[in-house]
């Protein structure tokens, strides 16, 4: 490696290094922001939220790095301007392109080692970032139930707590439990306490509330609607009461089979053929919909002796009823409509769900490909866009950087929400921002390798000739 390709490296690692190391911080604190009030005061050891805070750190770097290099690639080739370094290059038959070769093959390799990162590592410390997270709250029993606001964690109830205190917050206040295992019939049953006290049992397998000096409400549902309107109800008063709750799904030996149905926590592979299989299963779904909902309506009448379908009239279906039988009809299908329209409405809600899920392993898939492109174009962007301004420093590439990068994540995210809400194809929704930027880089790397400046004092002057006659 000659001398210009070791000084021209040096000048772009030195401050790309740090400048991913910051980024990284940044957007890591807004994640941990978002977890602040529940992490913060829990009684939870500091390596544990040092090594949580590493696994969210690698979820974040395909946020980092494409800002990271644009930056680096600024910086270095505004300092190159401003110090007359590229103008020595050229003066000494050196192009562009050559002097800038080995930062070309260096972001190639960022490319490829991104996607690596991306596809392999970044999958694995997501799951084990939330397995963590999981851990955490089957240690710390109190850690997701906030005071002042229900918690529906546990199925069949909501739990409301006025305050939490002592080691670890297992200590309850203020104490109110909302039985909701009967949900067709309401809410009948409530537990309130004064006190009580949170800890896992049974190899952790339960999770056990005590609950102290406390009382029980329930409505008695009455089958006779004399009784129903009497509005019966009961109460009993208790001195210490305990409730459990499997905790099965946190179990430790089965929570990375759990965990890897989140598309999150997906290679390449993994999420083609988890997509796969769910645009196999809605197709199964759409097909025992039809067969089912066809079933329903059947107008053949048939003889239960012989077993011989009858033909009936089918214009007017009452009229093969009894005079007697047609309000008993009439009901008949209006409960049997609103049966059918809640099925409708649920096959609706399900096929969404599985259309979005399917959705959102394409984006993902298509995310871990796009995210070397994008690090290429934000190269191709700064560099020729810092030769051209010829400004070191910090302040103006920062600004700079900034804007451009505001620029991408306000591509990549509108047309990521577009591809979630099946406006456009998944594919398309990933490597669209790239597609507008990319003839940006190219323009700009074709002025700078072409020394022409990107807005000629020529046609300032006839821009700004031609507002001064329109003022007079």
């Amino acid at each position: 490696m000659k001398k210009l390709d070791l000084y021209v490296l040096k000048s772009f690692i030195r401050p790309l290094i740090p400048t991913l190391g910051i980024m990284v911080f940044f957007f890591l604190m807004q994640m941990v922001w978002k977890y602040v009030d529940d992490l913060a005061g829990k009684g939870i050891e500091w390596y544990v939220l040092l090594e949580l805070l590493f696994y969210w750190a690698a979820s974040v770097v395909p946020f980092a790095l494409p800002v990271s290099v644009l930056f680096a690639s600024l910086l270095t080739f505004g300092n190159f301007g401003e110090h007359y370094e590229l103008a020595a290059m050229k003066s000494s038959g050196i192009s562009l392109f050559r002097g800038i070769r080995s930062l070309i093959i260096l972001n190639i390799a960022i490319a490829f080692g991104a996607f690596y990162f991306y596809n392999n590592v970044i999958p694995v410390a997501n799951l084990k970032g939330q397995s963590l997270l999981i851990n955490i709250s089957k240690s710390k029993p109190a850690f997701h139930i906030t005071p002042g606001i229900f918690y529906n964690g546990f199925q069949g109830y909501s739990i409301k707590i006025g305050s939490k205190e002592g080691e670890g917050e297992q200590l309850l206040n203020d104490i109110y439990i909302y039985d909701h295992k009967e949900a067709k019939k309401g809410n009948l049953k409530v537990l309130t306490a004064a006190t009580g006290m949170m800890r896992p049992v049974a190899d952790d397998r339960y999770l056990e509330i005590e609950l102290h000096n406390g009382a029980t409400y329930e409505d008695i549902d009455k089958k006779f609607r004399e009784e129903r309107q009497k509005m019966p109800w009961a109460r009993s008063a208790f001195d210490t009461a305990y409730l459990r709750f499997p905790l099965t799904n946190f179990s430790n030996a089965d929570l990375y089979k759990t965990r890897r149905k989140d598309f999150m926590m997906m290679n390449t592979q993994q999420l083609k053929e988890t997509a796969d299989t769910l645009a196999l299963q809605i197709t199964e779904r759409q097909q025992n919909f039809t067969k089912n909902l066809k079933g329903k309506y059947k107008f053949d009448y048939i003889d239960v002796a012989s077993g011989v379908a009858m033909n009936i009239e089918k214009e007017n279906v009452m009229g093969n009823l009894l005079s007697g039988m047609r309000l008993r009809a009439s009901q008949n299908a209006i409960r049997l409509a609103r049966s059918n329209l809640d099925y409708l409405k649920q096959m609706e809600r399900e096929m969404n769900w599985r259309r979005e899920t399917r959705i959102r392993h394409y984006l993902e898939y298509y995310k871990k490909f796009a995210l070397g492109a994008s690090v290429m174009i934000m190269f191709f962007i700064g560099a020729p866009l810092g030769s051209i301004i010829r400004k070191g420093g910090i302040g103006l590439p920062l600004v700079i950087s900034t804007i451009a990068f505001l620029i991408f994540h306000i591509l990549n995210t509108t047309f990521e929400k577009m591809g979630r809400e099946l406006l456009i194809e998944p594919g398309a929704a990933i490597w669209l921002p790239s597609l507008i930027l990319a003839p940006i880089a190219l323009w700009l790397t074709k002025s700078a390798s072409s020394d022409t400046a990107l807005v000629s004092g020529e046609w300032f002057s006839k821009v700004m000739a031609r507002l001064n006659s329109n003022k007079s």
